[in-house]
């Protein structure tokens, strides 16, 4: 379509020419040989110089370039071999910007007629018609006629002069007028064609694009002459005094809008020279116009556009080979208008000369760039179409393969790989942690994170033999789909080497990330389900490696695959889910409490709250199986509610609970990620008239609160309002020592799993007379957690544990146990 198009605009182009070129007889209408020349040294008239100038053919050369100085040049005609009949021939002149351009008519010594034709001058309305540059030469047959022409001005006085015939120089004008509208109607429909697809494909840069084809439009009045059939005289007057500087604006105009137009590629980059003071040069040009002469602004103005000839040529190129199609076109456009220009150029230094072909480079050139430009941005509407199609596909942060790819363009994908590889395993990972990275540090850098690990999985699983490609419309190689923020899938085509594979994912994901000076460990959980035996369709294919992929827990590694037990399970968890969310909004779950002990004498000096649950189509639930459920699904936030009312409410009504006793409450290491969280918790003791005091706050997982204000305020307005808080666990999961001393620790709580191994392992025996030294050297509680005998309590003693508890001393109880335990 594009060649068709091309090949019709240049057949109608080279009629034009060809009707341009047609002259009376077949004779060469231009006077091709050395006019006979005067050069003015003082103000001198016309009949002086026809009687006393000495006319020189030497001299000819010198009047056609840049002068100071006035000339004349002498035609002369025969007189008429017809008596009674006078005859008239037509000079014109195709060259219209001579400032002071003026023409006397004499029949032997009388002056017949003058006309002032120059661009700086009145016409005085003296022509029917504006069309173009013609004088009407009236011959004698008395006496010799004679046409003065005399010229001046700040350009080259170029003068290629033609003679026709009455019926020539009719068809002539025609034609010009004919070539003129052909040129503006031209412009105006690509113009117009042009600024539409702009505003449809609302391209940046469109402002620039619209000045620089005005500067184009101005430019081509000037040089072909339709200036003044257009615009006023006094606007045609402004624009050849100010020629220089409509041109150095336009030359800016065109390096602005290359900026814009390849900005999407990042040509020329931000950091290059060219872009950060290429507006200098042009400044500079503008600021020559004025101080220089018209000569020097041309010779700067030639430089200018073999400046932007090679920049406009090489950024092109290079935004073409980074894949940016449309650019082809933009190149086809550049280098025509430019070098239109440059030749142009060339003609005003007399480099080239005026003939019926160099007359039409500009004008042809100029409309070669409008269509070009007509095919660049139907080049960039099909692209904008392909990337569309891309970024419905593709994952905006990390340009991977997206869950529509999954769903819409994977089916196709397996079906044409299925006879090679009749059995292929998918594999979902999921980073679990990232709400706790988005409300540590927000969800910027959460997102950020989450994306540079995913790709760090991407670039292993490309290294890595086994894994399918999935390919994208840009040819790209990509091995992994992300299907949410958090779940990425690849697939494997041997399936007998998953294992291995999965290995290696696992050693990326196990190195730590640095976030905000911090090294962070990702949590996340990898499940896996063959095709087609686990799933003959990619819906129940992915279903499936979710079921595995939640059954993963964290004390039995990280990755699950697939089997029958674990839909059951999963079953299973939905239906908890569904209950545990309905017995919380009922206020069904309730707590016991463990009686905490001084360890020095025995005697009860609080006790340690645990909820409990029991279902009534569930039986008694274990917190360690609806706790994580809880966290995972966000029910954490209510059941926390839920649990502080319930104590603080039995605290009020049983005073005698706290009078010389204390009470620990467990939160989620999520409450405290809440803005409001410890204004709550404040609102609730004042509620029911309870002091902080009496309350210890233990939470776990403490390495997420570094560097955390939000946490922090948490902890600072708690303690301001009195509750002690404690780090359970610790030794386990995510505590961390820097923590004992900047969340302001009161009590440390050692785990289980180090108490109840006391008398079989020295390892435990050292990491827990360790913490206790720690505790006695910060000045912070040691409780010992899981005392299941009277060994481990006196090997406590011994290293000088504060409090402790456990089944040795007292099982967890109803609360009303409790108080009859106090009394």
């Amino acid at each position: 379509m594009a060649s068709k198009c091309f090949l019709f605009f240049l057949f109608i182009a080279t009629q034009l020419w060809a009707e341009n070129t047609i002259i009376s007889n077949g004779s060469d209408p231009r006077i091709n040989v050395l006019i006979p020349t005067f050069k003015e040294t003082q103000p001198i008239s016309a009949k002086d110089v026809l009687s006393n100038g000495e006319f020189q053919q030497s001299i000819y050369e010198e009047s056609q370039g840049f002068s100071e100085s006035a000339y004349w040049h002498k035609l002369s005609f025969p007189k008429t071999t017809t008596p009674n009949m006078g005859q008239t021939i037509h000079l014109a002149l195709n060259y219209y910007v001579i400032e002071h351009l003026d023409f006397y008519l004499f029949h032997g010594d009388q002056l017949q007629s003058q006309w002032k034709r120059g661009a700086l001058e009145s016409w005085k309305g003296d022509t029917k018609r504006y069309n173009g540059i013609w004088i009407p030469i009236s011959l004698s047959n008395e006496q010799d006629t004679t046409l003065l022409v005399r010229k001046q001005g700040n350009s080259p006085l170029l003068t290629p002069f033609m003679l026709f015939d009455d019926t020539n120089a009719e068809a002539k004008k025609e034609e010009k007028l004919i070539f003129w509208t052909f040129i503006i109607s031209s412009l105006v429909i690509l113009l117009a064609h042009n600024v539409f697809v702009f505003i449809l494909l609302r391209q940046p840069g469109f402002v620039y694009y619209l000045g620089l084809n005005i500067i184009i439009f101005i430019a081509l009045s000037v040089v072909t002459g339709f200036s003044r059939w257009i615009f006023s005289e006094e606007i045609s007057q402004w624009i050849i005094r100010n020629l220089f500087v409509i041109f150095g604006i336009g030359a800016w105009i065109l390096f602005r809008f290359s900026i814009h137009f390849l900005k999407e590629v990042r040509i020329p980059s931000s950091q290059s020279l060219i872009r950060k003071y290429g507006d200098s040069i042009f400044i500079i040009f503008l600021l020559s116009t004025q101080l220089f002469s018209v000569k020097t602004a041309a010779l700067l103005f030639a430089c200018l556009e073999v400046f932007l000839f090679f920049i406009c040529i090489y950024w092109g190129i290079k935004a073409y080979l980074k894949g940016f199609i449309a650019v082809r076109f933009y190149l086809f456009s550049w280098f025509f208008l430019i070098i239109g220009s440059i030749l142009n150029t060339l003609i005003f230094w007399k480099i080239l000369p005026i003939n019926l072909f160099t007359e039409s480079i500009l004008p042809i050139s100029s409309m070669l760039q409008l269509l070009g430009f007509a095919f660049a941005f139907a080049d960039k509407s099909k692209q904008f179409e392909r990337n569309r199609k891309l970024q419905a596909l593709t994952d905006s942060s990390t340009n991977l393969p997206n869950r529509t790819y999954y769903f819409d363009k994977l089916p196709t994908l397996l079906a044409s790989i299925a006879p090679h590889s009749p059995q292929l395993a998918l594999v979902m990972i999921d980073i679990s942690n990232y709400q706790t990275l988005n409300q540590a540090f927000g969800p910027a850098k959460a997102d950020s994170v989450i994306s540079k690990i995913i790709q760090s999985i991407h670039q292993q699983a490309l290294r890595m033999e086994g894994v399918l490609s999935f390919p994208l419309p840009n040819k790209s190689i990509n091995k992994v789909i992300r299907i949410t923020a958090t779940n990425i899938i690849l697939i494997s085509t041997t399936p007998d080497q998953i294992k291995q594979q999965i290995l290696k994912i696992q050693r990326i994901l196990d190195t730590p990330t640095l976030v905000n000076k911090i090294h962070f460990r990702h949590q996340y959980k990898i499940g896996s389900a063959l095709y087609p035996t686990q799933g003959a369709d990619l819906d129940k294919l992915y279903q499936n490696a979710l079921i595995a992929n939640h059954s993963v827990t964290y004390s039995s590694g990280n990755w699950a695959a697939f089997t029958d037990n674990l839909k059951s399970n999963h079953a299973h968890q939905l239906g908890l889910i569904t209950q545990l969310t309905d017995d919380i909004e009922h206020e069904k779950l309730y707590f016991h409490i463990q009686p905490q002990v001084n360890l020095a004498d025995r005697s009860i000096i609080g006790g340690e709250v645990l909820v409990r649950w029991h279902n009534k189509h569930l039986g008694q639930v274990s917190p360690a199986e609806f706790i994580p459920l809880a966290e995972q699904t966000g029910l954490i936030y209510k059941l926390t509610d839920m649990l502080l009312e319930k104590v603080f409410q039995w605290a009020f009504e049983h005073p005698a609970a706290l009078s010389t006793q204390r009470l620990s409450i467990n939160i989620s290491a999520l409450d405290l990620l809440q803005e409001d969280f410890a204004n709550q918790v404040i609102e609730k003791l004042q509620n029911h008239h309870l002091s902080a005091c009496k309350f210890t706050i233990e939470i776990t997982e403490t390495s997420i609160f570094q560097n955390n204000d939000i946490v922090h305020n948490n902890v600072r307005q708690l303690h301001h309002a009195g509750f002690k808080l404690a780090i359970d666990d610790f030794g386990v999961g995510y505590s961390s020592m820097q923590n004992l001393v900047a969340l302001e620790t009161d009590e440390l709580k050692i785990d289980q799993f180090f108490v109840m191994n006391l008398l079989n392992d020295p390892q435990s025996q050292t990491l827990c007379r360790n913490m206790i030294d720690l505790c006695k050297a910060l000045n912070i509680v040691s409780v010992a957690e899981g005392i299941e005998s009277e060994e481990i309590l006196q090997l406590l003693l011994q290293w000088q544990c504060q409090i402790g508890q456990g089944y040795h001393l007292y099982r967890p109880m109803s609360p009303n146990d409790y108080l009859k335990l106090l009394d």
